[in-house]
């Protein structure tokens, strides 16, 4: 009989922890959030990075279709790419999976993809020395086509230089020609 008593106390014990455990909580998510603000300040702060950037301010390193399918190798993946962004209307190449593929704006000694020697906004900033557009104090008023074709990517450059200002040292950059 001992052995019984002692079974269901143990399990009456272990209910009213495990109840007093969801309890706890279930209040634990009403209280407000304990933050410490140098950390979330630090966060704010982090240094735009513009190795992960294309001249017009793209996160390409991080979501460009075709650039990843380059890393990859993959050939199914360039060809929907090549057929998605119309390479055959804008460049008038017939689909090669040696010619499309892309290395970012910025390849270094890697080759040039089709049609990046004639992109106003990578010339333009490589022009004036800029790593992005993010860094240029003509930005808000820069009246490039590019930027009509795409208002959204535009609208986060717009955020970034406002981040980027607000990093140490960071300055907006003249224009020094116009292209």
């Amino acid at each position: 009989m001992e052995t019984k008593q002692s079974r269901r106390h143990f399990l009456k014990a272990c209910a009213q922890s495990g109840a007093a455990c969801c309890a706890l909580l279930a209040w634990n998510r009403h209280l407000p959030a304990t933050e410490v603000p140098e950390e979330k300040q630090e966060q704010k702060l982090k240094p735009i990075d513009f190795s992960k950037l294309s001249y017009c301010g793209f996160p390409c390193v991080q979501v460009c279709e075709l650039y990843k399918a380059t890393l990859e190798n993959d050939e199914k993946a360039k060809k929907l790419v090549y057929e998605k962004w119309g390479w055959k209307e804008k460049f008038g190449v017939d689909y090669d999976p040696e010619k499309v593929f892309c290395h970012t704006c910025k390849p270094g000694d890697k080759p040039k993809k089709v049609g990046m020697a004639e992109c106003v906004i990578r010339n333009c900033a490589m022009a004036n020395g800029m790593a992005a557009c993010v860094q240029c104090q003509n930005l808000a008023t820069c009246d490039k086509e590019y930027w009509k074709k795409w208002p959204d990517l535009y609208a986060f450059n717009m955020k970034n230089q406002a981040r980027y200002l607000a990093e140490p040292g960071a300055a907006l950059r003249e224009l020094k020609t116009g292209l």
